[in-house]
């Protein structure tokens, strides 16, 4: 990161901190896999599945299916065209 952008700086700290965390439950994989979902995946990652890339919905699937039940439905819901 820059020192330009201290937002994104913190960020990746904070990102880093968290990778060192196991995740011994479902609940904590949930929240690890949340991270990519909301802070890390790059531009498009948000567009809805026919915008999207094949790429970028391939990863959001991934990462969709590892948070699993009903947070993964809701999740799902808001990239379907």
């Amino acid at each position: 990161m820059s020192v330009c952008d201290p937002h994104h700086d913190k960020i990746d700290e904070l990102v880093k901190q968290m990778w060192t965390i196991p995740a011994h439950t479902q609940e904590g994989r949930r929240a690890k896999v949340n991270v990519p979902i909301a802070c890390i995946m790059g531009r498009g990652w948000d567009e809805n599945d026919k915008d999207a890339d094949y790429d970028i919905r391939m990863a959001r699937s991934l990462l969709i299916e590892f948070v699993a039940g009903e947070p993964a439905q809701q999740l799902q819901k808001q990239f379907v065209a």
